[in-house]
């Protein structure tokens, strides 16, 4: 029987899944307008993304964005942080095969490890 990874525990962190780099344009649509920002990093939970937008906490929006394995994704997000022109976004009820594709995704890219919720 193979035995599950050891998960790397960072000090601070917060994050529940494991994350990677994406460098593409998403789509991001609100109630009353619409936008593009720029993926910073992705993780099965949700997405980190540099934009403009005059976005709050708490906000829900919906998102698109294409993974650089052939997967396109368009769920409904929340706001959870802002720093800057960064926000993070927490994916609101994923379809699962979008879920499946981003943790493919991750593992294929290797590099940020997992952290447990703080």
């Amino acid at each position: 029987m193979r035995e599950p990874a050891p998960s790397i525990v960072e000090p601070g962190e917060r994050r529940l899944h494991r994350r990677a780099v994406l460098d593409k344009p998403v789509l991001i649509e609100t109630d009353s307008r619409s936008g593009n920002a720029r993926a910073v990093d992705v993780g099965a939970s949700g997405i980190a993304v540099r934009t403009d937008l005059p976005l709050r906490e708490g906000e829900r929006v919906s998102i698109y964005f294409e993974l650089p394995i052939g997967y396109a994704v368009e769920t409904m997000a929340v706001v959870v942080r802002r720093d800057g022109d960064v926000i993070a976004l927490r994916f609101v009820d994923p379809p699962r095969e979008a879920v499946i594709a981003v943790r493919g995704f991750c593992r294929i890219s290797g590099v940020m490890p997992a952290a447990r919720a703080g």
